[in-house]
């Protein structure tokens, strides 16, 4: 069995562009479905569809993300798998394409025995990060290359915004139902055939942000976790007002209590709700979060997986495919009028009965 899940982050997706947004859902997972057919690894789909999400510069990460005050990007990224529950990250880097396979290549080096008792690093910022980058040889673009148009208007504006002291927040309070508010992240959750999730997470960060500021797609168990039991694996990706995902170190939250329920779906509802919406930790209100998780329950008899997705949001892009289909599901999920902040909750689930198979 394989499955792929994505999500192009929590924020506020215009209708105007809604079919764009479903379009490269759909590229991404049937491009990781033919990744994982062919018998890739989870940590090798996850990061290469990641990758496909990067280089689109209609999301916040990698080329075309959101810039700093001083109109740099810098990019946060994060991978980690249930194989040995392992995770690796790169903070504020700049200049890297791709800085979902500087993370990947990290991990991979991680498992490299070094010298004199040395521990191979798991968590590289800025400049350190980028050095690293370029000795395994990963493509550097130039600053004009990062850039997209869209990202540079929201720059412009709100220089002016700053210039005039007006007071700046992260939720949507546009006018124009045809601007695009993504507040961070895009996310990637794969399971191989052998039987493994890997989830990888990547983002330009939140607009106008302080330059050096590292978010929890860097963070391992605030943007992504995994975890590991007898008869369970489950694998996180986040989304939303970074500050405040990491106050409440969601994605381990998440991961934790889809571990120990029968009922996935109250028990993200509940978890959004107490843990997040309601936490004292969180500064942003009305909240901002969006979180995908992924548990497989394996039994002698039949394998079940359940994917849910859950945001605060205004809307959330997400799309998954499993391997008996032809073409990914993709859905726009949409907060009801007047209940921003409130969770929307959805899911899936598939059972595989072995001696069907």
């Amino acid at each position: 069995m394989a499955f792929i899940a994505v999500h192009l982050g929590a924020g506020f997706h215009s209708k105007k562009h809604e079919y764009e947004y479903n379009e490269l859902c759909r590229r991404a997972c049937i491009a990781g479905m033919k990744l994982l057919k062919s018998g890739a690894s989870s940590v090798a789909a996850a990061a290469q569809v990641c990758k496909i999400l990067e280089d689109d510069k209609i999301t916040n990460a990698g080329t075309g993300s959101n810039l700093t005050t001083a109109g740099e990007v810098e990019c946060d990224a994060s991978i980690m798998c249930t194989y040995h529950n392992r995770g690796a990250a790169v903070g504020c880097i700049s200049a890297v394409k791709n800085p979902i396979l500087a993370a990947e290549k990290l991990l991979s080096e991680s498992f490299k025995q070094l010298s004199h008792g040395r521990v191979s690093p798991l968590f590289l910022v800025a400049n350190g990060a980028r050095q690293f980058a370029e000795s395994v040889g990963l493509e550097i673009a130039t600053k004009t290359e990062m850039l997209s148009e869209s990202a540079i208007m929201r720059f412009e504006h709100w220089t002016e915004v700053f210039a005039d002291d007006v007071r700046v927040t992260h939720t949507h309070n546009s006018d124009n139902e045809n601007e695009d508010i993504i507040t961070d992240t895009v996310g990637v959750i794969c399971l191989d055939m052998k039987g493994e999730l890997a989830v990888a997470s990547s983002s330009g960060g939140v607009t106008m942000k302080q330059p050096g500021r590292v978010g929890p797609a860097a963070m391992i168990g605030s943007g992504v976790w995994t975890v590991t039991a007898k008869d369970s694996k489950v694998a996180v990706c986040t989304s939303g007002t970074g500050e405040d995902i990491i106050s409440t170190n969601l994605a381990c939250r998440c991961a934790e209590s889809q571990m120990t329920t029968s009922d996935e779906l109250e028990s993200l509802s509940m978890l959004m709700k107490n843990d997040f919406v309601h936490s004292q930790a969180v500064q942003l209100r009305p909240p901002a979060a969006g979180l995908l998780s992924m548990k497989l329950t394996q039994s002698d008899e039949s394998h079940l997986l359940r994917l849910c997705y859950a945001h605060t949001t205004p809307s959330m892009s997400v799309g998954y495919m499993a391997d008996n289909v032809r073409s990914p599901t993709l859905i726009m999920s949409r907060s009801k009028e007047g209940l921003l902040g409130q969770p929307v909750i959805g899911g899936y689930a598939k059972r595989i009965n072995l001696f069907d198979t």
